[in-house]
């Protein structure tokens, strides 16, 4: 073997081991990708689950809106039939001194 076939195989075996090195490193790194990635992905799927729990409390919050806003329409109807009876429908409260000079008249 002359000195010069050494020399070069001792050049591509030093290029051999500087490329398994890199190739090393850049398994590690893709690894590290591959893991972030599936923290992404569960943190994807935590996001679209709490998506779904807002739209479903939403929902509720709507329906329960809802149902007050029917009780409070029933109980401002029934206040205003209080009021009518009671003569109140003029907007007006006779009191004793409404009453008074009305009493004079007669």
């Amino acid at each position: 073997m002359s000195p010069i076939t050494l020399a070069i195989e001792v050049v591509l075996a030093i290029m051999l081991g500087a490329c398994l090195y890199y190739f090393w490193r850049l398994d590690r790194k893709l690894a590290a990708l591959r893991t972030g990635q599936d923290g992404v992905l569960r943190a994807a799927a935590e996001l679209a689950q709490a998506t779904v729990q807002a739209e479903t409390a939403v929902k509720a919050l709507r329906l329960t809106a809802q149902e007050a806003g029917r009780d409070l329409q029933a109980r401002i109807n029934d206040a205003k039939g209080t009021a009518e009876r009671l003569g109140l429908g003029s907007g007006r409260l006779r009191t004793a001194a409404d009453v008074a000079p009305l009493r004079g008249r007669m």
